[in-house]
């Protein structure tokens, strides 16, 4: 074992370091390295050693390790000092996933700068005046935090023919509404209050008999070293709600494609076109913010078939694949195996 590369798991607290072992030693298969997992609490840069767990005779084993060959991020913070830290000791560009914690408006100014501007909701940095004014020649806004994750404290607001302003937040029935402008900016400033917020033009999403869908698109690195498409799964919100993080259930996205685009010629051009542009999107961010080993791509299609860009996630929790029609989906070793493969191979370069 002593000659295999060390991979660590970096994750955010003790609780979690052995699921997350026992799931991504599960899955490694024949892949020769030595996993361990680890907090940042448990670094003594001092000694320049961790103390870490490990798994022998399937028992989870707490032990010291050396600093590792490669390190796997999966401690979602916004800064990455540990990160900057770690690679001054075991080498520059060994740890990956260097940002997990995602500036939704950084990543729209990064992706709107090239050509993949046209696949993104139209986004602007909120501010009370800029709300009012949008109100005026938008009708339907969609209202969520900067740094949000799970779909938390996303509003939707809409401005109706009768000049009353509704807010929904989840489903479509409404939260507040108003008759005044300035009740509903009151309102807003109290339910954000200093954190950062983006406003965003709505995309009316496709439907699956009657309910709204989007598209998660998982992509990772493999032992190469090269980006690539590991799965696409779609989840369908339900009936009344215009946001899919509560899902009611959880498809292949080939099935819910099928669903949506009868013509098989063009079902997979648009698998293709989706395929290609979440690849982009990869490579694109991953100049501007940091090594990166996977990231989640929202899509969807909207009601007249055109392909959007919702969002791109730096948290890629996993639970969700386990979740396809009430089970595994199909390629869930390789959504654990790849970036241990990415590991590896950053540890012998």
């Amino acid at each position: 074992m002593g000659n295999l590369p060390l991979i660590g798991i970096m994750v955010p607290n003790q609780r979690q370091r052995n699921n997350i072992l026992n799931m991504y030693q599960r899955y490694k298969g024949e892949l020769r390295i030595e996993l361990f997992s680890f907090t940042p609490k448990d670094i003594n840069w001092r000694k320049r050693t961790i103390r870490g767990v490990c798994l022998k005779n399937n028992t989870c084993e707490t032990e010291i390790f050396r600093f590792p060959d490669a390190v796997y991020n999966r401690c979602y913070r916004k800064k990455k000092k540990t990160i900057r830290k770690l690679e001054k000791y075991i080498g520059k560009n060994k740890c990956f996933n260097a940002i997990t914690y995602f500036n939704k408006w950084r990543i729209y100014k990064i992706l709107s700068s090239n050509n993949l501007g046209k696949l993104l909701p139209s986004t602007s940095l909120y501010h009370p005046d800029l709300l009012a004014e949008q109100l005026t020649t938008n009708k339907r806004l969609i209202l969520k935090p900067s740094y949000g994750s799970l779909g938390r404290h996303i509003y939707l607001i809409e401005s109706t023919k009768d000049n009353i302003i509704k807010v929904y937040q989840d489903s479509l029935t409404p939260r507040y509404m108003f008759d005044d402008i300035n009740l509903l900016l009151e309102t807003i400033t109290d339910l954000i209050g200093k954190k950062n917020y983006i406003l965003q033009k709505e995309i009316k999403l496709a439907k699956v008999r009657g309910k709204m869908v989007d598209l998660r698109i998982l992509i990772q690195k493999d032992r190469h070293g090269r980006w690539g498409f590991t799965k696409g799964i779609s989840r369908v919100a339900p009936y009344n709600f215009f946001i899919t993080n509560v899902s009611e259930r959880i498809y292949e996205m080939d099935e819910t494609l099928e669903m949506l685009v009868s013509d098989p010629l063009k079902r997979n051009a648009m698998i293709q076109e989706i395929q290609e542009t979440c690849i982009k999107v990869s490579q694109i961010l991953e100049e501007k913010i940091g090594l990166l080993g996977e990231i989640g791509i929202d899509m969807a299609l909207d009601e007249n078939g055109r392909i959007w860009i919702i969002e791109v996630n730096g948290k890629t929790q996993k639970f969700i694949y386990h979740m396809v029609n009430g089970s595994d989906c199909k390629e869930i070793d390789l959504i654990y195996k790849r970036p241990l493969e990415y590991a590896s191979y950053l540890s012998q370069t």
